[in-house]
């Protein structure tokens, strides 16, 4: 009787990309936005607010990203993130 040959393990499949235009995740979103006395949010709503955040960190890193270069480093740091 011949030996069995082994397969070779299955390729894993690539995660799927979101579909949306943002990089926050929206759970986390709805979850602060309850906490913070919304009773509930629509889609459009927890968009926009994902929206409006995304702005907020990516003016607040810039910022931070231009203190840490005028001070000749590459990294952000805590203490460039209060000067902003």
């Amino acid at each position: 009787m011949p030996k069995p040959v082994k397969k070779a393990p299955a390729k894993k499949k690539a995660k799927a990309t979101r579909s949306g235009a943002f990089d926050l995740p929206i759970a986390p979103v709805i979850r602060i936005a309850k906490n913070s006395g919304a009773e509930r949010i629509s889609m459009d709503g927890t968009r926009a607010i994902v929206a409006r955040t995304e702005k907020y960190i990516a003016a607040v890193a810039r910022e931070a990203a231009n203190a840490a270069a005028s001070e000749g480093r590459k990294t952000i740091k805590a203490e460039d993130v209060e000067k902003c």
